[in-house]
């Protein structure tokens, strides 16, 4: 390490030594995998306590840069997937974009009554309030990324329950769910939140319980503006990032959202 840390700073001590540790990781001197200085270390070579220490440590760990492995150590975390909302990429696109292997394993399928908010979500009357839950669980390169839980209107896609399970998880789910309709996809409309993952989702995404995510939500629209699906998506934070270009009132920028995309 080559930068220092000013103790006449008004800045707080750990959120230098996080500042300096972030460079460290954007400039490439520590890559993901690569353990950095134990707590004892930045202890000695900076003059500063292991209060100090541990507290920008653990700052890093909870937003996802660094990962603490017990009786090992802490390793910088693999990059994220940065994501740009605009456009509408399936999940395969997305990854085989990036370079990476995409998956996904089915956790379970079956036909169910909407509650009020998702027949809200899908325009569903009474008469037509069944849904299909499909629950997937994506990957990239063999390592679990996001939970993916989706609700189809039962009278649009009756026919998609006799999919092979087989074929769910071998083929993209939009490609599969998009020979069931006559109306092409042309927009959707998605909200995003951070969350703590609790511990089911925890266990299936392999990180600790409390472990922060990105939990978004979508609504699919033909072109007829009518929903055609409602999704969850639960991210871990450590993979993932989103980015969302923003434009003045009155001027057109279109040409720089061109590589925008939304995952569905």
């Amino acid at each position: 390490m080559s930068l220092d840390i000013r103790k006449s700073s008004p800045i707080p001590l750990h959120v230098q030594l996080k500042r300096l540790i972030l460079e460290m990781i954007e400039r490439g001197d520590i890559k993901p995998g690569d353990r950095i200085y134990s707590e004892s270390e930045l202890c000695e070579k900076f003059g500063i306590s292991r209060i100090t220490v541990r507290r920008a440590i653990e700052d890093l760990a909870r937003e996802g840069y660094l990962q603490k492995v017990p009786g090992k150590g802490t390793f910088v975390s693999k990059s994220k997937i940065v994501e740009k909302l605009g456009h509408l990429v399936t999940f395969t696109e997305d990854m085989l974009s990036r370079g990476l292997k995409p998956g996904s394993k089915l956790l379970r399928r079956s036909l169910v009554e909407a509650n009020s908010q998702i027949a809200k979500h899908l325009r569903l009357t009474e008469e037509n309030s069944r849904v299909i839950f499909v629950e997937q669980l994506l990957f990239a390169d063999d390592q679990p990324i996001c939970l993916r839980k989706v609700f189809l209107p039962f009278n649009l896609f009756k026919d998609f329950l006799g999919t092979s399970v087989a074929e769910l998880e071998e083929k993209d789910l939009c490609y599969i769910l998009n020979t069931f309709i006559s109306k092409p996809v042309v927009w959707a409309r998605q909200t995003l939140e951070s969350v703590l993952i609790e511990k089911e989702e925890a266990a299936l995404l392999k990180v600790p319980e409390g472990f922060p995510g990105l939990f978004c939500t979508r609504i699919t629209f033909d072109e007829t503006d009518s929903p055609i699906e409602y999704v969850e998506f639960l991210y871990r934070a450590d993979r993932y990032k989103f980015v969302v270009n923003l434009v003045r009132p009155g001027f057109s920028k279109n040409h720089h959202l061109s590589s925008n995309n939304v995952v569905y």
